[in-house]
């Protein structure tokens, strides 16, 4: 009790004559314990050359400087706890090929961008951008059981090559003024099973466009809305797997759901309005109210084996 009691006398004489208690030291190298990341300084040198994992004591303004995480970091985890870490650098967080990035409840807020560059998202946030908000020219992978709520301003929600989305992931797209929500522009969207895309527009562009193929695969679900003039969803070819769910609603001057092509007859709980229009080939989408109005398909014909 004695030392106690000096020790609080000789902290309270210190502050009486002026003098500033020092900040905790950060180790970046573990940074679950202590008083976690309070500065952009911090959580640069953590992206650079830290652990794994990482806190978030406050939110954390980059101003003009952009985090990077390199393919040899390889995979690094924020828990962000609510917090928020913004920037107005070309993009908030940069990925290089390879890396790849979990969000445990993390907002990120870029005066541009959101996040840039090409890997894998996990985790759990929202991610709001004045540009697009999510920008990956080689693709995007979201991972299983992510969920994600991703908003521009003026850009697309998501712009990516391709558009990748693990088992049980959620993502909820809402697009800005002058872009779709989503924009996949060079290759497939991939709905794994229990997969759920949400893509809202209410600018006069396509809420959805991809000029690859929309593959769905048992359980995952689709919805696109557009409260503009044109299409919910502009795609160059549908194939639909299992049980699928599908709510699209298209603008005024557009229909729920447009392909340019459809090679097989598919079936999709849900609805498509305006109806669904499939430029070229001999497919076809069918939309039921349940699934168990979906047919059994019809079994292939088998030849009995000859005896020798």
């Amino acid at each position: 009790m004695l030392f106690a009691l000096l020790a609080l006398l000789t902290a309270a004489f210190a502050a009486g004559c002026g003098e500033e208690t020092e900040e905790p030291h950060i180790n970046i190298g573990d940074m679950e314990s202590g008083a976690g990341i309070t500065s952009a300084a911090d959580l640069a040198a953590f992206f650079e050359s830290g652990g794994e994992r990482a806190v978030l004591a406050r939110s954390v303004d980059m101003e003009d400087a952009m985090l990077t995480l390199s393919a040899a970091r390889g995979h690094i985890t924020i828990e962000g706890r609510g917090n928020t870490i913004s920037g107005n650098a070309d993009c908030v967080i940069r990925l290089e090929d390879g890396a790849e990035l979990t969000l445990e409840e993390v907002n990120i807020t870029g005066g541009a961008a959101g996040i840039g560059g090409s890997g894998k998202i996990s985790g759990q946030g929202a991610i709001n951008a004045v540009a697009h908000a999510v920008d990956f020219a080689a693709g995007i992978e979201f991972g299983e059981n992510s969920r994600f709520y991703i908003k521009s301003n003026r850009g697309c929600a998501i712009r990516a090559g391709m558009l990748n989305m693990g088992k049980g992931c959620a993502v909820y797209a809402q697009g800005g003024e002058s872009a779709s929500a989503v924009n996949i522009f060079e290759e497939d969207i991939l709905l794994d099973e229990g997969a759920l895309l949400e893509a809202v527009t209410e600018a006069n562009y396509n809420a959805l466009k991809c000029t690859g193929t929309l593959v769905m695969q048992d359980g995952a679900t689709l919805k696109v809305k557009n409260n503009g003039e044109y299409h919910g969803a502009e795609l160059n070819e549908i194939e639909l797997y299992g049980v699928t769910n599908i709510e699209a609603d298209g603008g005024d001057k557009g229909v729920g759901m447009f392909a340019f092509s459809a090679d097989g007859d598919y079936y999709a709980v849900g609805h498509c309005e305006p109806e669904m229009v499939i430029e070229t080939g001999n497919g076809s989408v069918t939309f039921v109210n349940d699934a168990a109005d979906i047919p059994e398909p019809t079994p292939e014909p088998t030849t009995p084996a000859t005896e020798e």
